[in-house]
């Protein structure tokens, strides 16, 4: 009884565990006007965007480990591969909001809106912890 108990608890608990969120890690951008390396990761219990290196060739920033690296503030999975960063709140549409979708394991495209206009750009997973240093 004790073994199939224990064998039923342990089940339950691989099908119950929570799936890992694919877009967590280190994410390099492609782009041809500025090198970019952000990493996404879990931060007070709460999905973050944080910035490890950027530079445009006019600003470098660099991470601080302070909540200054945060770019994106609480990602919310909206579906399977779409995820949308609920910034606490405070829009009541998600028309403006950034959104993520995966388009492959290693490979996201990040939708972000200036000037009320559509910005999107491929972020491919870094696997090398490279950040253009």
């Amino acid at each position: 009884m004790k073994r199939i108990l224990l064998l039923l608890s342990c089940c339950l608990f691989i099908f119950c565990a929570k799936k890992e969120h694919e877009i967590i890690g280190l994410w390099d951008v492609k782009s041809n006007y500025y090198r970019a390396t952000y990493k996404i990761e879990f931060q007070n219990n709460r999905l973050v965007g944080k910035v490890i290196y950027y530079n445009d060739d006019t600003t470098v920033l660099k991470e601080t480990k302070t909540d200054k690296d945060l770019f994106l503030f609480n990602l919310k999975q909206k579906s399977d591969n779409n995820y949308i960063d609920a910034v606490s709140g405070a829009t009541k549409t998600n028309n403006q909001t950034t959104s993520i979708t995966i388009k492959h394991k290693d490979t996201l495209e990040v939708t972000s809106y200036i000037m009320k206009k559509p910005l999107t750009e491929i972020w491919i997973r870094n696997f090398n912890n490279d950040t253009h240093e």
